[in-house]
């Protein structure tokens, strides 16, 4: 059961990616926020619950995604621009590490 938490929390954070890069952008501010919202309130709500430890899967998840949009394509093409709506969505990220790394730290002490 553990196990399929897991890799639940792991699908949840890659769809809130690929949710985010593709909201991020639309109805300025609105989609924004939209993205920023979503991306920190479920590992805050999976740190609340009974596994935090879940909300590190989540954060792998979505960063996996994350760094696969922010690297672009050979072609050129881009998914996140280099503008405020870009770096805001960078910088959710960021945050959301450091929200993976207190999963991880915060939970070594705690049984599941």
């Amino acid at each position: 059961m553990t196990l399929l938490r897991t890799v639940g929390c792991l699908l949840l954070g890659a769809l809130v990616a690929l949710g985010a890069v593709g909201v991020h952008r639309s109805l300025p501010p609105w989609g924004l926020l939209l993205a920023v919202a979503t991306t920190l309130a479920v590992p805050w709500r999976l740190l609340l619950s009974r596994w935090p430890a879940t909300a590190t899967a989540y954060v792998v998840g979505w960063a996996a995604v994350f760094a696969l949009v922010v690297v672009g394509r050979p072609e050129g093409d881009y998914a996140l621009a280099g503008d405020l709506a870009g770096y805001s969505l960078m910088a959710a990220g960021f945050v959301l590490v450091i929200v993976g790394v207190a999963a991880v730290t915060g939970s070594s002490g705690r049984r599941s």
